[in-house]
């Protein structure tokens, strides 16, 4: 048996000991963290004043919290970001190279052997969830024998959808192998096939209607980016989010009422492509369906934080809010309505520049954390399961990239542990954060030869000010130091 199998059951037997002593004497914190899809650093008010888009909820959080100014995703696009966040590793020491998964059916990127942040929230006898959008790969039998579907290689098209799936048998590799008591939502979000929420194991209902490629589920909605596949009768992309938000109370009431500690992840399908907000939201915004659905969002935060102080456990819950990566420039008609989704920040979702993966990242925990309080510091997603971890008093992985930032929520006048990050994108470039530089290496897709850029974040944030060439010395440096982590 090898080390990651003789964790992994450590872990389980731990938490078979742990849950009675947890059930007399529940003092360990909860754990919530909602996860916006393609939410900008110049979304949120608290970020952005000049933001066209409402967010009362996100703004009374940040005065109760402490609000990080320079957090990051760990990809500029989303299913990797994912991967990073439930396993603390980069997402390219996964099978993941570049760009995402195209559709609910690709083999999970998590083997269920590998420890994940549910395996180490469920060892100290946490309930776990996750209420949304997935995105990591199930698999589904198709109809006849013992195969798996086999989902396309690349589907930016949205055609090519696949209709050999048995829906009626169970799936596997899904959140319920990875630690992860239950499970309801989306297998790759609202645009992807099969066009049905998952109970854990089976879809809600089953798909019998043919989705064709960009159509939209009731007269009047956008269905850009809508991909063919299986639909269950009376889809309505509309209420996608306020079922998941619904799904997501009642996982945190059922637990609050039987005073177990629980985890929730929820990764909501907004403001992600086809914009199709819910009726309450729809006009909320100046900046488009796009903009409402970010309010849409908000209200999901607003909803959340409603059922903690309905439930008395508000002060002994950390309630984290961010991103899987930036915004998007324009809402679905191709307008951007003066707002800017991410910012005075340059690039957008799917670039290496900050726009691309510098996000919103607020954590509340009253127990622990000073309100009102901004933090400088660099954190990215993939550090919250270490900082859980720390928290728990847990080992943590040997082989883990991330890094916990708890002395930053103890102390805003703390100086982060990490003084650097990979970032990495959809066409599977990288960058290199150091301190306060950034690296970005550049390849022709002519002649294959390099470039590269320089950017000292601290006297220029907005990226403006290219210094490779002023700067050999540290280029040279960067590069190299890029090129040792990758390789490790």
């Amino acid at each position: 048996m090898n080390s990651v199998h003789m964790k992994k059951l450590g872990l389980i037997l731990l938490m078979l000991m742990s849950i009675p002593v947890l059930g007399q004497n529940n003092k360990k914190p909860n754990v919530i963290f909602i996860m916006a899809d393609d939410m900008g650093y110049g979304d949120p008010q608290c970020y952005n004043p000049a933001s066209k888009i409402p967010t009362p909820n996100m703004n009374r959080l940040a005065e109760q919290g402490m609000r990080f100014t320079d957090a990051h995703s760990a990809s500029s696009v989303c299913t990797p970001s994912r991967y990073s966040f439930v396993t603390g590793k980069y997402a390219w020491r996964s099978d993941l190279k570049r760009e995402v998964l195209w559709s609910t059916y690709n083999d999970p990127l998590i083997n269920k052997d590998e420890v994940t942040i549910a395996d180490m929230m469920q060892s100290h006898g946490y309930a776990t969830a996750v209420g949304g959008k997935w995105h990591l790969g199930i698999n589904f039998l198709k109809n006849q024998g013992y195969e798996y579907v086999q989902a396309k290689d690349w589907h930016e098209k949205g055609v090519e959808g696949v209709r050999d799936v048995n829906f009626m048998n169970p799936s596997y590799g899904g959140p319920n192998d990875l630690g992860f008591d239950y499970f309801f939502g989306s297998g790759a979000g609202q645009n992807m096939e099969p066009h049905v929420f998952i109970e854990n194991r089976y879809t809600f209902g089953l798909p019998k209607i043919w989705r064709e490629k960009g159509q939209a589920t009731k007269e009047g909605i956008s269905a850009s980016e809508v991909h063919e596949g299986w639909m269950i009768e009376g889809w309505d992309d509309t209420t996608i989010g306020p079922t998941l938000t619904e799904k997501s109370l009642a996982f945190i009431e059922e637990n609050a009422n039987n005073d177990k500690p629980f985890f929730l992840y929820l990764p909501t399908v907004a403001p992600h492509r086809p914009c199709t907000p819910a009726d309450f939201a729809k006009g909320k915004s100046e900046a488009g369906e796009r903009g409402d659905m970010v309010y849409e969002f908000d209200w999901t935060v607003g909803q959340v934080m409603a059922k903690l102080e309905e439930l008395g456990i508000e002060e002994n819950t950390i309630l984290i809010v961010s991103s899987d990566n930036g915004g998007t420039p324009t809402s679905d008609d191709g307008k951007d309505y003066g707002h800017h989704s991410c910012g005075d920040l340059r690039g957008f979702k799917a670039s290496l520049f900050e726009g691309g993966h510098r996000v919103p990242f607020i954590v509340r925990w009253p127990d622990r954390v000073s309100p009102g309080t901004q933090n400088d510091q660099l954190v990215s997603i993939m550090d919250i399961y270490p900082t859980l971890a720390e928290i728990l008093q847990d080992e943590e992985d040997e082989i883990m990239d991330g890094i916990s930032f708890l002395s930053l929520l103890e102390d805003a006048s703390a100086k982060s542990r990490r003084e650097e990050m990979v970032h990495h994108t959809y066409s599977g470039d990288y960058a290199f954060r150091s301190q306060s530089w950034k690296f970005i290496p550049k390849r022709s897709p002519e002649d294959g030869s390099w470039t590269y850029m320089l950017f000292d974040l601290e006297n220029d944030p907005y990226e403006k000010k290219d210094l490779a060439l002023d700067r050999p010395e540290i280029t040279t440096a960067l590069k190299e130091k890029l090129q040792q982590v990758i390789n490790q």
